[in-house]
Formats: C-alpha cells, sequence, structure tokens
C-alpha cells in the first residue's frame, strides 16, 4: 500500500470523482485538519432521515406482499441509467414515502379502536342477555348500580348492611337467582349512593365499565361489531393502498442506494483539495493497482499523478489478499479487528485451522450434511450476497469438515443406525469413537492444540524479522518449540512405545530439549540488554510464561467437550425416538422427534463450535503474535444496500 497524489483541473473533477467511485481502487487519505462536522449540514441531515424511513418503508412492505418479499435477500440488479434518479421521480418516490408513513399511522389507529372496541364486546359478553337498557342507570332521585357478585357470602353480607344501613337500597337478581357469578342490579336514592359504593368497594363486586352504550348489551355488541366491521374495510382499503405503494419497491429500494451514492458522493467530494482552477487529492493505493490507476487518469483527464511506497513503519489500511478458500474465512477475522499493516496476515494459517477445528467440534456426518445442504441452498439457488455469502461459505466449508470427522469418529446422527436397526448394524468407524475412548480424544485435542500454537509462534517469528528483530523472534518462539514437545516427552514419552530401550530413551530426550529450550530462552529472551543482570531477569520472566501456555494447551480441552456434548444430545434423542420401539408407530414417532431433536442439536451444536472455534483463534492462536490497531482498506466506492449496479447499457 502507498500513497498516491491526483492533480487536476477543476473542470473536470466531478467526472474524476465519479471514475474513482465506479472503480473502487482508492481510498482517499483524510486531511487531520478537516472538521468532521462540517459535513452535517441540513442537506446531511435529510439524506439520513429519508434514507432511514426509506429502509423502514421497504423492510415493512417486504414484510407484508410477496411481490415485494421476492426482492428481499439478494441485490437487484439495475443499469447504470435505472440507478439514476430524476428529481420528478424523487418528489414521487418521497410522496410515496410519505404517503405509506401516513397510512401507517392511520391503520394503528384503526387497530388500537378495534382492539378497544373487542375488548369492550368481551367486557358486554356475560350480559348479552339481559334485556334491559343499561345506558338507563338513573332517575330524578335514584341511581342503578349493574355488576356482578362473584360469591354469595359477599352478597348476602352486603344485603345485610343495606337492610340495616341504606334502607332505601334494594338488590335484584337479573337472571336465576342463587347462580353464581350473578348479575345484580342495586337501586338506591342518589343521596345514599356513595356510602353504597363505598361499601360495595369492600365486597367481590365487579360494576359495569363505563362503556359506550346505546340501549341493551345485545344492541351495544351489535352496533360495536358493525363499526368494527366498517373499520374492517378501512383497513383493507389501506391494505390495499399499500399494495400499489409495493409495485415500487425496486424503485424505493434504488432510490435509497442513489441517495447513499450522493451522500458518499459529498462527503468524498468535501475530501478534495481545491483551488481556483486545479484540485489535488491524496489517496491511498495498493502497489499493485498504482500504475495502472494513474495512467488511466492520466489518459482520461489528463490529469498529473505521483506515487511513492509507504515508509518503512508507517501504518497505512490493510488490505488482505487472499485465494477463495481463505477469504470465505476472513469474516472472523473482521469481526476480531483488522491487523497492523506491520504484521503478516494471519488469515492463511487461520482459516484451515478454523474449519478443521469447527469440523472436528462437529464431527458429525448427518449434521455436516445439513449444514452443506442448508448452505448450498443459500450460495447457489438463492445466491447470497454480501456478509451473508460470506458466512454461508465458512459454513459450507466447516460442514464439509464436519463429514470428514464424522466418519473418523463414526457419527451419524449420532448412533441413529444402531438405534433404529436394534443395535444389529452401526456406522462404520474409519479411526475411533470418542464416546468410547475420551482420554484419547482428550490427547489429540491437546496435541492439535500444540500444533495450532506452534503455528502462531511461527507468525510470531516472522512478524519481528519483519522489524528486524529476528532474534527476539527467535528467543520468544524457539525456546517453546523446545520445552512443551519436551515435556511431553517426560511426561508421556515412555507410553508411546512397547520397546523398553526407547521407552527409558524417550523421557531423557524430553529433558534435554526443555534444558536445552529453556537455556535458550535465558540467553536470547534478553536479547538487546547490556546488562547481564537484567538479561537474566528477563529470561527468567519469559520461562514462567510456561504456566500460560499449559493454560492455552488445557483450553483445547474444549473440543473434547463439545465433540460429547453433541454425540450425547443424539444419542439422547435417537433414545428418545425410539421409545415406540421397532414398529410402524414407533417409526412415525422416532421420524418426528428426530427431526425436531436433531435440527435442534444441529443448531445448538453448530453454534457452540462456531463461538469456541472464533475463541480458540482470538485467545490462543492470536495471543502468540497479533499486534493489530490496524484498518481494513476501505476504497471510495459507490456503497449499495438494495441494489447491484451493472455496466452500462447492460439490462435488468
Amino acid at each position: 500500500m502507498g500513497k498516491m497524489t491526483i492533480l487536476g483541473l477543476r473542470r473536470d473533477r466531478e467526472e474524476l470523482l465519479d471514475q474513482l467511485m465506479r472503480s473502487g481502487a482508492v481510498e482517499i487519505i483524510e486531511d487531520k485538519d478537516a472538521d468532521p462536522a462540517a459535513i452535517h449540514s441540513a442537506a446531511f441531515a435529510d439524506n439520513m432521515d429519508m434514507r432511514a424511513r426509506l429502509t423502514r418503508t421497504i423492510t415493512d412492505l417486504q414484510g407484508r406482499f410477496p411481490k415485494a418479499k421476492e426482492l428481499a435477500g439478494k441485490k437487484l440488479a439495475v443499469t447504470e441509467d435505472q440507478f439514476l434518479i430524476s428529481a420528478a421521480e424523487e418528489e414521487e418516490l418521497r410522496g410515496l414515502v410519505a404517503r405509506h408513513d401516513a397510512l401507517l399511522l392511520e391503520e394503528e389507529e384503526i387497530r388500537h379502536a378495534i382492539a378497544a372496541s373487542e375488548q369492550q364486546i368481551a367486557q358486554l359478553l356475560p350480559w348479552k342477555d339481559i334485556p334491559l337498557d343499561l345506558a338507563d342507570r338513573k332517575t330524578r332521585r335514584t341511581s342503578v348500580i349493574y355488576g356482578i357478585f362473584m360469591d354469595a357470602a359477599s352478597l348476602d353480607n352486603f344485603e345485610h348492611d343495606l337492610l340495616r344501613d341504606f334502607p332505601l337500597a334494594a338488590v335484584y337478581f337479573l337472571e336465576e337467582a342463587g347462580v353464581f357469578p350473578a348479575k345484580i342490579a342495586i337501586v338506591s336514592i342518589d343521596d345514599q349512593m356513595p356510602r353504597v359504593r363505598a361499601r360495595l368497594a369492600s365486597c367481590a363486586f365487579h360494576e359495569i365499565p363505563r362503556l359506550p352504550f346505546t340501549g341493551s348489551a345485545r344492541e351495544t355488541i351489535g352496533n360495536l361489531e358493525k363499526e368494527n366491521e366498517a373499520r374492517e374495510e378501512e383497513l383493507s382499503g389501506i391494505n390495499e393502498e399499500l399494495s400499489g405503494i409495493a409495485d415500487r419497491t425496486g424503485r424505493l429500494m434504488t432510490y435509497h442506494d442513489y441517495l447513499l451514492f450522493r451522500s458518499d458522493r459529498q462527503e468524498a467530494g468535501d475530501k478534495f483539495h481545491d483551488f481556483c482552477y486545479t484540485f489535488f487529492l491524496n489517496v491511498w493505493v495498493p502497489d499493485s493497482d498504482a500504475e495502472k490507476i494513474g495512467r488511466e487518469l492520466a489518459d482520461r483527464y489528463g490529469a498529473v499523478w505521483s506515487y511513492k511506497k509507504a515508509d518503512k513503519g508507517e501504518d497505512t489500511p490493510v488490505k488482505l489478499k487472499n485465494n477463495p478458500f481463505i477469504r470465505a474465512f476472513e469474516v472472523i477475522l473482521e469481526m476480531y479487528g483488522a491487523p497492523s499493516s506491520q504484521e503478516t496476515d494471519p488469515m492463511p494459517v487461520m482459516a484451515p485451522f478454523y474449519m478443521i477445528l469447527f469440523g472436528m467440534m462437529l464431527s458429525d456426518v448427518g449434521y455436516g450434511l445439513m449444514l452443506v445442504a442448508a448452505t448450498a441452498y443459500l450460495l447457489f439457488v438463492r445466491k447470497a450476497e454480501g456478509g451473508m455469502r460470506q458466512m454461508s461459505m465458512l459454513l459450507f466449508l466447516s460442514g464439509i469438515s464436519s463429514i470428514i470427522w464424522g466418519f473418523l469418529f463414526g457419527g451419524f446422527f449420532g448412533d441413529m443406525i444402531t438405534a433404529v436397526s436394534g443395535g444389529k448394524a452401526s456406522f462404520p468407524v474409519l479411526w475411533f469413537n470418542p464416546m468410547d475412548d475420551p482420554v484419547k480424544l482428550l490427547i489429540y485435542s491437546m496435541l492439535f492444540g500444540v500444533i495450532h500454537l506452534f503455528f502462531g509462534l511461527g507468525i510470531h517469528i516472522r512478524n519481528e524479522k519483519m522489524q528486524g528483530n529476528l532474534i527476539g523472534g527467535l528467543a520468544d518462539s524457539v525456546t517453546w518449540y523446545l520445552i512443551i514437545p519436551g515435556l511431553a516427552l517426560m511426561l508421556a514419552g515412555g507410553s508411546l512405545t512397547s520397546d523398553p530401550a526407547t521407552a527409558a530413551l524417550l523421557p531423557k530426550i524430553g529433558q534435554w530439549l526443555v534444558i536445552g529450550g529453556a537455556a535458550f530462552g535465558l540467553i536470547f529472551a534478553g536479547h538487546g540488554i547490556k546488562n547481564p543482570f537484567k538479561r537474566l531477569i528477563k529470561g527468567l520472566g519469559a520461562l514462567y510464561g510456561i504456566t500460560g501456555y499449559l493454560s492455552d494447551i488445557l483450553s483445547y480441552a474444549r473440543i473434547l467437550a463439545l465433540v460429547l456434548a453433541t454425540s450425547v444430545i443424539a444419542t439422547v434423542v435417537n433414545m428418545l425416538g425410539m421409545l415406540g420401539g421397532q414398529t410402524v408407530v414407533g417409526y412415525i414417532l422416532f421420524a418426528v422427534v428426530g427431526v425436531f431433536g436433531h435440527s435442534l442439536n444441529l443448531a445448538l451444536s453448530a453454534l457452540s463450535a462456531f463461538v469456541h472455534t472464533s475463541r480458540l483463534q482470538y485467545v490462543e492462536l492470536f495471543g502468540k503474535f497479533f499486534v493489530g490497531g490496524g484498518s481494513f482498506w476501505n476504497p471510495l466506492r459507490r456503497r449499495t444496500s438494495y441494489v447491484k449496479i451493472e455496466d452500462r447499457g447492460e439490462k435488468n
């Protein structure tokens, strides 16, 4: 990556900017003295607001109407001419968005009114058979309270109080007496009504709320239902009008991306350094593209350019250059952060290990096939794009790895074949079954972990060499290349062979490897420090790192845990499915339980494998070499969220 300075005439400024955005080949270097708030003008705010409203509109339409939903999930192909939005069309599309928002507000109000009416109907239903006009609750001197007593005890106590304290009040059953809950009418003179209500407050009594009565409860319910029918017709009309707006979903999507392009273009234009007749621009350009870009700008616009490679130690944007297999796993690095431009790209090491470790954690042929089938559908049928495509490709490759490990460990939906056949057949095991020999899997998990860490130490050596500190890199890494295998031979070397002489020799070799590694670390860990005492302290401090390495190696025991968890849950699902026995009904039950149980187990196990494999990269691997703090190359380009701009003249 290097710096290019472009000098051109002001009259060519806009065309040159458009060309740079089409090519997506340069990243503008921002002026450190520029005011970041300068672009936040009223037009900028309006642009952002309209894009947000468009996003809400498009999402709503795609959720409602199949014709709009067909445009979701992949980018709509448009030509250069179709991408442009005229002033008249822009005004029309803004009107559609405004009308959509107004219709949604109107729809919300109508639905709220329907819900309120339905609640009122539910409250009136118990009174449907009472032929009284419930709206008539008052005479010149008396008032009526309608309500429900929940139990006989409350009613008896209340009637006793009425006889004693309110002789001018009476209670009437509106339905069969003695049946509870009981619908009651309480009549009292107005002067006593406040005290009657106070007494009712202490009883198990529910008064009819103040509803818009138009006579009896039946009549009121009928009127409310008619009102709701009218409201439903209004909703139907709103939905029909929204359906008409949905016909324009494609143009709304295009308009959103046109506004995004216009915003990006304005922001990029503000980074140009303008003079009366000329302008200049500083950009980051990949070394391999600098000559081609410069000549093209010179030939087309008569621009003058100069190029200079980045100085040693200068931080530049990071552009990863990897083959398609490795690129599928770059999303894992992007979630973590960009490496420094002064260090090695970790992807060539991380990608194959991620695929291997993910497959080992899932390690089931059936689950791997399900994962491959689902992601293949997204990749080759739905033709997913962007981040969805990258993640699908990662899981597709990881699913293949799971199939391979499934054959090695003998897993096909756990022990499905054994369960279905009643033990008469089983899936072949090419290596060993982790359920039968978990200790062996634990040992191999930690062995793979050591190999993983050693690759990370190798990257550390390369990074230090790039910084001119090869001895320091070797001191940090070679020490552990010797000590860790040495400790392994000392602890377990005798069990690796049945030959007594070899069994006695291997621990001795391990002992000398440990001594050699410790000596190497003590001598070279303090490389560059002249004071021998300080060098010794530095070396001893480096050797203390053995605790960290042992902890890192033990972290790979999570492979064992996830393999066993996946296998055990799958086995339990198979066991539950076969509770019906080897009968027709039993196999139907197995199919139902198996589809649900294994799908759930796949979701949980794949998520766990994704998370824990990522953790092994971020913590264990990256902890050995990763510096970070860089930024990914972000070229000036026409960003789009919904559409894909094809070459000029190409048809949709």
